[in-house]
């Protein structure tokens, strides 16, 4: 099965937004997309044909305690929509995918706009991971990934240990919650 993200870049208008989003999508279907993904929201229903689906949002992509309760009951595809702070923290993210692609579900997909400034939500790193590798990144602000995913989708054998979140990515989920993140250094970071 052909699997297609659009990661996408927010246009000033809605008629834009929708005018970019309807050339990204006739784009994926004419390289033969199968099963097309845009946004979180419709993640779930779209991937229902391949298994069972479940769609992590904002800080709950990122929270090892979320992760943890997941594993408990694993889905066949995890879906992450960090809305990422940063470049940095949309690779970290992408990290953090791969080690769940070996721990919790076999096909992990990344998902987040792009185009916005350091500080707000929407920084892209949208991928398609399949146990351990990444088979599509996104390089583009707008961008359409696609990867040939077997179906049923693989699941991980033997499972890994759940995936360490980087310390830039705790330190999110902190600022958040109005936390400090302790550190294992001898270093004061007030």
């Amino acid at each position: 099965m052909k699997l297609a993200v659009i990661q996408h870049r927010p246009r000033a208008t809605r008629d834009d937004d929708a005018n970019t989003l309807a050339e990204w999508t006739a784009r994926s279907v004419a390289r033969g997309a199968d099963v097309l993904i845009s946004d979180p929201f419709s993640a779930e229903s779209a991937l229902e044909s391949i298994g069972s689906c479940v769609v992590l949002a904002g800080d709950a992509a990122i929270d090892p305690e979320v992760h943890r309760r997941v594993a408990e009951d694993p889905p066949d595809v995890l879906v992450l929509a960090p809305a990422s702070e940063s470049d940095l923290q949309a690779e970290a993210a992408i990290e953090v995918a791969i080690g769940l692609s070996i721990s919790v579900a076999g096909l992990v997909i990344v998902l987040d706009s792009s185009g916005a400034e350091p500080g707000t939500p929407g920084h892209g790193g949208s991928a398609i991971v399949l146990l351990g590798e990444v088979a599509a990144e996104a390089l583009l602000e707008d961008d359409a990934l696609i990867a040939q995913i077997p179906v049923p989708v693989p699941q991980p054998k033997p499972r890994a240990p759940l995936p360490a979140v980087p310390p830039l990515l705790l330190q999110r989920l902190a600022h958040h919650r109005g936390e400090r993140v302790a550190f294992d250094y001898p270093a004061d970071t007030s």
